[in-house]
């Protein structure tokens, strides 16, 4: 097998941290004053480092309006204010904004289309002045069309504090020699993890599953004996999409036959023979009744996922690491069923006893400045403030004694009360710089429990991300652009789900004609061009 990386998480996460977060120390960043003020008609947050003062509350520089992108993800609460005018706009506007002499507009963007709607605008010369993505083929692009403002001479200029905390991740975004984007630092890189109902397995006399075997048998068992009392409505495996589905999948892979350039070229293994496999499987247990028999009606395969963990009838499903805790959605489940309990899992091992399973690098999504923007200065000097202690706990936690408190360990805890709720919905949006909550370079299991953000759960997200970067691995950086990827990773990313739902729906008797079928139109769509083009560029960076 492929030499995976499999440091214990609190060595992965100390390696990234250690370099970066020297926070407690830092002082307050030279652009905007008092900058731990709350908005207006707010108490102040506390618990936190002490502001600085401006040297004189005179506004700096000429007005400008800074547009900013902000991801709408269709998840604000019952009786949330408006995404462009909250707690965290506000204390945005009146603690960078006001002192800088700038009017900060929000700019909103669906996040299950963010790329097309982002193509529009930059098409049209009218996005934002700060823009973001995760998709790296979009950021080459823009890149190859010189359609992005080169920060590296801004960010030395004005982004001292900018720098430190993003030492980890900031050459990533360095794209033909020039610093074109700023990437988020990623504090946890766990990626997936595999969930599975524990007081369901309890009731039925079964233990957490360690093997593909183990856990497809309970998913039967769930399915027959309906141990959650669902009159018949059980999902025994939900949330169905590629991503999550990648812990199932690796495992059906001959890893003594991987190689870097393989998981560079064909990163999601469509022309790995054990993918072929995988689908099988899956196909298999749709037929079975062990899937969600309506996920290829909807338009987001998961858009019903979160109803059918907060209703009680998911058993079991792949999800984005800790993802039942920071939505609330656990939380929600218990309200309606206290006796409810989640546990990680990790059985989809290899012939060899491995789990393989993709994890993050230390970046999170690209942050950019379209060249058209005449406000590039004021971008950076933004994330420069953004970086400041004061200001990272603030947009990520919101207001001590309201959305969050500190424990007796020290460590902040977001409440769950429906005004933090309101507060804190869509707070890493606001919080762009960073992907996962941090507290101290030094201590990184601090770290992982601070991303506990739900107190009743905090050992379950420790073991979610253990779990997640138990044998993982990244996928090997190539700063080469390829242009078939950038041509046709849209369409492609397009075709996997309508792939997804044929091949998992499919009569078991044509199974292997549509697989094979789907796999020659995905690679006819620009997928093998693709692939070769991606080997080409992985053997010039690397000198192979």
């Amino acid at each position: 097998m492929r030499n995976v990386l499999r440091k214990p998480v609190t060595a992965t996460l100390a390696v990234v941290l250690t370099s970066a977060l020297a926070l407690a120390g830092c002082g307050n960043s030279n652009n905007g004053s008092n900058s731990s003020a709350a908005p207006s008609g707010s108490a102040a947050p506390t618990g936190s480092a002490a502001p600085s003062q401006s040297a004189s509350p005179e506004q700096k520089g000429p007005p400008i309006t800074l547009k900013i992108e902000l991801f709408d993800r269709n998840n604000a609460p019952a009786g949330a204010p408006p995404l462009t005018d909250n707690f965290m706009t506000k204390y945005v506007q009146e603690n960078f904004g006001d002192p800088n002499n700038i009017t900060v507009e929000w700019v909103t963007v669906p996040r299950s289309e963010e790329v097309k709607k982002l193509n529009v605008l930059m098409a049209s010369n009218s996005a934002p002045d700060l823009i973001f993505t995760y998709d790296k083929p979009t950021v080459q692009n823009y890149v190859k069309s010189g359609g992005l403002t080169d920060l590296g001479p801004l960010i030395e200029q004005h982004g001292e504090q900018l720098k430190k905390v993003l030492a980890p991740s900031l050459p990533d975004g360095v794209f033909e020699g020039k610093q074109f984007a700023i990437p988020a630092l990623r504090v946890i890189q766990a990626q997936t993890s595999t969930i599975i109902r524990k007081d369901w397995l309890d009731k039925l006399g079964l233990p957490l599953p360690t093997t593909t075997e183990e856990w497809y048998e309970a998913m039967k068992a769930f399915k027959e004996k309906d141990p959650g009392n669902t009159g018949g409505k059980v999902i025994p495996f939900s949330n169905i999409q590629h991503f999550q589905l990648k812990p199932l999948i690796n495992s059906f892979w001959d890893w003594s036959q991987v190689t870097d350039e393989d998981l560079f070229a064909d990163p999601d293994g469509w022309t790995q023979a054990g993918t072929k496999e995988a689908f099988r499987l899956l196909n298999k247990m749709y037929h079975e009744g062990l899937l969600d028999k309506d996920f290829p009606l909807r338009k987001d395969f998961n858009q019903d996922f979160a109803q059918q963990i907060v209703t009680g009838v998911a058993g079991s499903a792949g999800t984005n690491t800790n993802e039942l805790v920071y939505t609330g959605n656990y939380a929600n489940l218990k309200k309606n069923n206290a006796e409810a309990v989640f546990a990680p899992i990790d059985p989809f091992a290899t012939q060899d006893g491995k789990h393989p399973k993709p994890k993050y690098s230390a970046s999170g999504i690209y942050l950019m400045v379209p060249a058209a923007s005449k406000n590039a200065e004021a971008v950076v000097k933004y994330l420069n403030w953004m970086a400041d202690p004061v200001n990272i706990r603030t947009l990520q936690l919101g207001q001590e004694g309201v959305s969050y408190e500190v424990g007796e360990d020290g460590l902040p805890v977001a409440l769950t009360t429906p005004e933090a709720n309101q507060i804190l919905y869509n707070n890493q949006d606001y919080a762009m710089i960073m992907n996962g909550k941090y507290i101290s370079p030094d201590e990184p299991e601090k770290n992982i429990a601070a991303n506990a953000t739900d107190p009743q759960f905090k050992d379950f997200t420790i073991e979610s991300i253990k779990i997640g970067t138990n044998d993982s691995y990244t996928t090997p950086r190539v700063d080469i652009p390829v242009e078939a990827e950038i041509k046709y990773s849209q369409i492609l990313s397009e075709k996997v789900k309508s792939m997804l739902a044929k091949i998992i729906t499919v009569k078991a008797d044509n199974f292997n004609s549509t697989y094979d079928q789907q796999i020659k139109e995905w690679q006819d769509m620009g997928g093998a061009e693709m692939i070769e083009e991606k080997r080409a560029a992985y053997k010039k960076f690397y000198n192979s």
